[in-house]
């Protein structure tokens, strides 16, 4: 489930509690450790692909960003 905007592509992978604090890439505001993030990893174009997490909010169900 890919979802290709501008030079980026995310894969995510599963629903989970961040161990740090970590910033939603889609609106930028830090997610909170106790609620669940969408974990996937984000590729860019000319770069190595990471780890990030999205609020439940930020992400559809069928594993699109909004």
């Amino acid at each position: 489930m890919e979802n290709k905007s501008g030079a980026e592509a995310v894969q995510f992978e599963y629903v989970t509690y961040t161990v740090k604090r970590e910033t939603c890439p889609t609106c930028h505001q830090l997610i909170p450790l106790h609620l669940p993030a969408r974990r996937g990893m984000l590729t860019r174009e000319g770069g190595p692909p990471g780890v990030a997490y999205w609020h439940p909010r930020c992400a559809e169900a069928d594993g699109t960003r909004r």
